[in-house]
């Protein structure tokens, strides 16, 4: 009687284990389970921004794809247009399948615009105020092969590249006139300069570069406005690059757009920028082809 009972024991216990390996089996193959999906920007058309998506997830039954702008689709795959009409914007796509699983995508839209009647007009790209010796970049925009700049200290051409560094010496309001093969008129642009309470000379312009957009970054980390920030950079420095390599602590990369939202979402926690470095191209218009930033995370 006792063997009998002893068996049914043993009997109880192994379809128990069993019971519980498959468990474990059927939560581990549940939780390894992940998205396979892409998005790919392809091309701009009279129709607007044109966009594929597709998801490939083992054993889905149901999608959302969310656009970032209202739209959405329940199609596993397919394309879909950004309006005709959208300026060039940066958007989130996120994807939920089975109601559970989720994955977010970050696209650059680049509307396509008439760039010839874009660039028919010359214009000044540079800051309206700056700081007594300080290197300043002026660029110039549109169609032209002769560039003429004054900068309103000297009386005399400062410059004859499209693009241009200056150093006033002194503070005060200047009117800088660029003139082109192009223009009939000078065209006009006011800056004003501050007076410098630091007269430290020594740093250089890759320098000071560097201390203007470390103080952009950490503007970013510190939830202060991120489009200003951002763009100031994007169009001041990196040539609206928004691919330009970022390498940070001199041992994990990212682009610059994505390397911003970073800073944008950790910002929650302090992240201190200590230095930023810059590689800058050389020649023609003094575009940054790199940027190098040492970080610290520090504690709450």
């Amino acid at each position: 009687m006792g063997k009998i009972l002893n068996s049914r024991l043993y009997i109880v216990i192994i379809v128990l284990l069993a019971c519980i390996v498959l468990v474990l089996l059927v939560r581990g193959s549940l939780q390894e389970r992940t998205v396979q999906a892409g998005v790919t920007v392809l091309e701009t058309t009279p129709k607007g921004t044109r966009i594929n998506y597709a998801d490939s997830t083992k054993s889905a039954g149901s999608w959302r794809w969310d656009f970032g702008n209202g739209d959405y689709s329940t199609e596993s795959m397919g394309e879909f247009f950004y309006p005709a009409d959208t300026v060039t914007q940066h958007y989130q796509i996120r994807l939920q399948v089975d109601g559970k699983l989720e994955k977010k995508f970050f696209v650059n839209v680049m509307q396509k615009q008439n760039r010839q009647a874009a660039e028919s007009l010359v214009r000044i790209n540079a800051p309206a105020t700056g700081i007594e010796g300080e290197y300043i970049v002026f660029r110039g925009e549109g169609n032209s092969k002769e560039w003429r700049w004054e900068f309103g200290e000297t009386g005399m051409v400062d410059s004859r590249e499209k693009t241009a560094i200056y150093r006033y010496e002194r503070y005060g309001a200047y009117e800088v006139l660029l003139e082109t093969d192009e223009t009939e008129y000078p065209v006009r642009h006011i800056i004003v300069i501050e007076r410098r309470y630091n007269d430290d000379d020594t740093l250089d312009v890759e320098s000071m570069i560097g201390n203007e957009i470390k103080a952009k970054l950490q503007a970013i980390v510190d939830q202060k406005p991120f489009n200003v920030n951002y763009n100031y950079i994007l169009k001041t420095y990196l040539c609206n690059n928004p691919n330009t390599p970022v390498i940070i602590n001199n041992r994990k990369k990212n682009d610059f757009y994505s390397y911003c939202q970073g800073l944008r979402i950790i910002g929650r926690k302090k992240t201190q920028i200590d230095k930023v470095l810059i590689d800058m191209e050389e020649g023609g218009d003094y575009c940054i082809t790199k940027l190098t930033v040492l970080q610290t995370d520090l504690e709450n």
